[in-house]
């Protein structure tokens, strides 16, 4: 990797990093430029506008999670209820290294559906690959009404993401994990 694309991939983490903790909107360039060490200008030749610098995060944090779940979903030696706990065990994760601060992609939604269409598409595309997913791997387990049974699931673990970033009561974690499971596996 080049230093150049070094770089860029310093910018856009911290762009998430710092916009999953202050907003996208509470995230100025000034603290970009800060947190990278790296000019306005510089960064505006990179992506143009900081919308653009935010699309690009989304888009890269977005496959890297996808990719991610297609790692657990076809890993053959766990067990379904395991593959299913596994983001609830993420979640908690977060919770005990104070890294916690909300759903990248409601939190980008939220903020700029209305006023930047593509970063809306960016994050309700990941959303729906997500439930696509969890619908794939519920027929391919035998799961009957999986598509049903993915958006259930879907919108109680959506649901915990919008609590937890107001609350932020972790106790809420395994009571929303037991609703998630006993959506999917109990008929």
């Amino acid at each position: 990797m080049s230093k150049q694309e070094q770089k860029k991939i310093n910018i856009i983490n911290k762009t998430i990093e710092l916009c999953s903790k202050y907003g996208f909107h509470g995230t100025s360039m000034d603290n970009i430029t800060s947190a990278t060490g790296v000019s306005k200008a510089t960064i505006y030749k990179y992506f143009n506008s900081k919308e653009n610098l935010i699309a690009e995060a989304l888009a890269i944090f977005s496959q890297q999670a996808i990719e991610k779940l297609e790692l657990l979903y076809h890993d053959n030696t766990l067990t379904l209820e395991q593959k299913l706990s596994s983001r609830f065990d993420g979640l908690l994760d977060l919770f005990n290294r104070h890294a916690f601060h909300g759903c990248y992609f409601q939190l980008a939604y939220s903020e700029f559906n209305q006023i930047d269409p593509n970063i809306g598409q960016i994050c309700s595309g990941y959303k729906q690959k997500r439930l696509t997913m969890l619908g794939e791997l519920l027929q391919n387990e035998g799961i009957k009404d999986p598509t049903y049974k993915a958006k259930q699931a879907e919108l109680i673990f959506n649901g915990l993401l919008a609590t937890l970033q107001i609350t932020e009561d972790q106790s809420l974690i395994p009571i929303a994990k037991d609703m998630y499971l006993t959506a999917i596996l109990k008929s």
